[in-house]
């Protein structure tokens, strides 16, 4: 999918900090990833499993789909495949279908719509093609809150550029409370969307699956799309679905490409920031 993330067992002996995450992410004197991943120790039968997740730039991450997803492959090594884990802000249940073919899927609930949940100041009631000024521009932004606050603006034709040049414009935005995930969706029918992303705390990503998601809700919202929807984005694609109580579920790849041992240098430099840690997050 191109949306990589780094999964950290307790054994490793890394702490779940912030400046772990800037030291571990980054793709220069680090690993490199967009995002990582801390499992706790293992769960109670029936428990969920402790679960902290952060972004490159050290912000806390309330929920990442795909970081889930990661995990969750690496956990089913084990023998399980079904798992709920514990991120802190909400219980999540991820589902491995088929290990050797790396196909995870992860529910996410039903997504918010209110303007309280994501945020928007001033606001009340839906946000659906809501009116922001971006730019010198009107866009209409519907957005969406599936365990972190996503707008989501529909476009009439795919544009690279959106996530660089507009993205950081409507995740900022003063309209907004905190940062918001930005998703730029272009419809091709009834069942497939295009969608490039923008993630707050990581910039343009090639792909999200909570913004997957968010861009599907928020697109059928609008009634442009039906209940199950393949969301194609620069890494690849998944495929999202509408239960009939309106509950979320992603179903996708993951690819596990390495595993090894951070160096002593490494793991000295996670213990001290070199930059000040944002507190907001993103997925």
């Amino acid at each position: 999918m191109g949306n990589d993330y780094l999964v950290v067992d307790p054994e490793d002996g890394l702490p779940a900090a912030p400046a772990t995450a800037i030291a571990m992410c980054d793709r220069h004197f680090g690993i490199g990833a967009d995002g990582i991943v801390f499992r706790g120790p293992p769960a109670g039968a029936g428990q969920p499993m402790p679960t902290r997740l952060f972004n490159p730039d050290g912000s806390p991450c309330e929920l990442s789909a795909n970081g889930l997803r990661i995990l969750a492959l690496h956990l089913s090594r084990g023998g399980a495949t079904e798992f709920v884990l514990d991120t802190g802000f909400r219980h999540t249940g991820v589902r491995v279908l088929d290990r050797s073919a790396g196909l995870v899927s992860i529910d996410l609930g039903r997504p918010d719509f209110d303007a309280d949940a994501v945020g928007l100041v001033g606001g009340s009631g839906p946000v659906v093609d809501h009116p922001l000024p971006v730019a010198g521009r009107t866009l209409g932004v519907t957005c969406v809150h599936n365990g972190n606050p996503h707008a989501v603006v529909v476009l009439p034709a795919e544009d690279e550029s959106a996530a660089r040049d507009l993205g950081p414009l409507i995740g900022r935005h003063s309209a907004f409370r905190t940062r918001v995930n930005v998703e730029f969706a272009v419809v091709r029918d009834r069942s497939s969307l295009e969608v490039v992303v923008w993630e707050r705390g990581a910039g343009p990503v090639l792909a999200s699956g909570s913004g997957a998601c968010a861009a599907a809700a928020a697109v059928r919202r609008l009634g442009l799309v039906g209940d199950e929807v393949d969301v194609r984005m620069r890494g690849g694609a998944v495929t999202v679905s509408v239960d009939a109580g309106g509950a979320v579920r992603l179903t996708g790849p993951v690819e596990e490409v390495a595993t090894g041992r951070v160096s002593a240098g490494l793991a000295a430099r996670a213990g001290r920031p070199t930059r000040p840690v944002p507190t907001s997050s993103s997925s």
